[in-house]
């Protein structure tokens, strides 16, 4: 799978139709040179492939059709995908996280990133939930971990949603964008129906074991719409997120331990 320039969405849904360039002094990937990453919330993926806008999606672009959570409730699945581990939480109690994530690897080669969140107040804000309650800190990994948002000089970079049309606008898209809908358009507290683009855990706690955690997850891009294949059922997890985004841009490695499900996606298929 060819995936230069590619639009990522897992339990994530991608708008296809806007195209960003990426400005030349930006640090070009091996597969990708910008990966945008959008997540909904708890649906099964028996559920999303019953959603005919979802289904479209997953003939446009490449499904994972063996992708899963890696834990419930939702927020070790939000911090497995900027740190390729739970790293102790368990809940969606609001929990801090020592040691580097995602973001301390992509400033090292001066990659941009940012993380755009529906209804969040801006400022570190750092409570559970703003006032509508729109917003929910368990849906923004970047806040938990210390490093970050200790630091104003990079918990800046944490925006309100409604920053990404400007920047959109004026040309300054990151390399690295991470999206979280607001609690009603990822479904979390509608249904499918309503969501925006894709999810972060199944709807379903007790799964087999086989389909443990068994979510829809989409990559879609220039290169990959181009592809004759629409499905790749590699065993992947959230964790493979990291790796994925290591490898194409040659970071360093975490190293946060969960390795044996930190599998990279394919780029061969």
């Amino acid at each position: 799978m060819v995936l230069n320039n590619f639009k990522i969405l897992t339990f994530l849904i991608f708008i296809i139709n806007i195209s960003f360039l990426v400005n030349a002094s930006q640090l070009k990937g091996t597969h990708f040179d910008r990966i945008i990453t959008i997540v909904l919330g708890n649906s099964n993926y028996e559920e999303s492939m019953k959603d005919p806008y979802l289904l479209y999606l997953a003939n446009q672009g490449m499904l994972l059709s063996n992708y899963h959570g890696v834990w419930h409730p939702s927020q070790p699945n939000y911090i497995a995908m900027i740190r390729a581990s739970k790293s102790g939480v368990l809940t969606d109690f609001n929990q801090d996280v020592e040691g580097a994530s995602l973001p301390d690897l992509l400033e090292e080669k001066g990659i941009s990133w940012k993380a755009y969140m529906e209804n969040y107040p801006g400022n570190g804000f750092s409570e559970s939930h703003s006032d509508d309650k729109l917003y929910v800190r368990k849906h923004n990994p970047f806040i938990s971990m210390n490093q970050i948002r200790t630091n104003s000089s990079r918990y800046i970079y944490i925006v309100n949603a409604d920053r990404l049309k400007k920047d959109i606008e004026d040309g300054t898209v990151p390399q690295y964008v991470f999206y979280s809908p607001n609690m009603v358009n990822s479904g979390h507290d509608t249904d499918l129906s309503y969501a925006i683009i894709t999810f972060d855990e199944s709807s379903k706690y007790l799964d087999s074991l086989t389909n443990y955690n068994h979510i829809y997850t989409v990559l879609i891009g220039p290169n990959v719409l181009k592809s004759m294949k629409h499905e790749d059922n590699g065993w992947y997890s959230h964790y493979s997120f990291v790796p994925t985004i290591e490898q194409n841009w040659n970071l360093s490695a975490l190293g946060t331990g969960d390795d044996a499900e930190s599998t990279p996606f394919d780029n061969e298929k």
